[in-house]
């Protein structure tokens, strides 16, 4: 019984951690923000939509380098991410 809450805690602390994120993100505090999209992608390291969000928090406060990393990843991971990819070479362009 112990082993199927298992995957579903896992998910639902993933899930509190995104929105955790936002959070940070919608109220400026972006080094938080960062916190938690790094910790949701420990648990789900193969999440594109996790990188995504970190790459707009590091686009936001142009730390474009690390931005750029993020985008890729998002795109390497869901090639028709077309939002990721916009950003990507938005940042490219610079």
């Amino acid at each position: 019984m112990s082993g199927e809450e298992q995957p579903e805690n896992g998910v639902k602390k993933v899930t509190e951690l995104i929105e955790m994120g936002k959070f940070y993100f919608l109220n400026q505090c972006y080094e938080q923000a960062i916190e938690k999209y790094t910790e949701a992608l420990d648990l789900t390291p193969n999440d594109p939509d996790i990188y995504y969000n970190l790459g707009i928090v590091y686009e936001s406060i142009n730390r474009l380098d690390e931005a750029r990393q993020m985008f890729e990843k998002a795109v390497d991971m869901k090639g028709d991410f077309e939002a990721a990819r916009e950003h990507l070479d938005r940042i490219v362009g610079i």
